[in-house]
């Protein structure tokens, strides 16, 4: 059997540190934590098809990233980039999407007082040049920790502040009579 270190070769002290450094972080990506241990179990000496077997990989696959390791070091065994079509929603809309969300419309110079997602989705095509679809926007929202809810409406401003106090002063009477009563028919028993 292949042992690891024909792979990888003698591992400097420099670079082991940097692999032990990298395995403490918790934001690391599982496939890239996956290398970084082949390689580490490389380092001590256990045989390519042992780590094939705990990793859950082939032989090949194993001694495809250690010997990638070998010649690119640590930075060789990240993932290669996405391809695709670079997305529409760059940083200056990002941050244009979170200064209209955190903004009420109405200070903004608009005529409604609630954002929807087509509103604020229309609002963005007009400020940034950058059409997304309503839903999509939702989903960067939902990213972003903003919350989705319908509004909340009160009639409070219709109302005379002078009746709602009368009222209010006609309860807490009412409420008072009441609880006498209560005391009352308590202390009875």
């Amino acid at each position: 059997m292949a042992r690891g270190t024909d792979f990888t070769g003698p591992i400097a002290a420099g670079t082991q540190a940097a692999v032990e450094e990298l395995l403490r972080r918790r934001d690391l990506a599982p496939r890239r934590r996956e290398r970084l241990e082949m390689v580490k179990a490389a380092a001590l000496d256990e045989e390519v098809a042992a780590i094939a077997r705990w990793s859950g990989r082939t032989p090949r696959t194993v001694r495809r990233w250690l010997q990638a390791f070998r010649d690119g070091g640590v930075t060789a065994l990240a993932d290669a980039p996405m391809p695709g079509r670079p997305p529409k929603a760059d940083a200056a809309y990002l941050a244009a999407l979170e200064a209209a969300a955190a903004t009420a419309p109405r200070t903004l110079g608009l005529p409604f007082d609630v954002w929807t997602s087509g509103r604020l989705s229309a609002y963005l095509a007009q400020q940034t040049g950058v059409r997304l679809a309503p839903g999509w926007l939702r989903v960067l929202l939902h990213q972003r920790r903003f919350v989705c809810g319908r509004p909340k409406h009160t009639l409070e401003h219709l109302q005379d502040p002078a009746e709602v106090a009368a009222c209010q002063e006609a309860l807490r009477v009412a409420g008072e009579k009441g609880a006498a009563d209560a005391g009352a028919v308590r202390a009875a028993l």
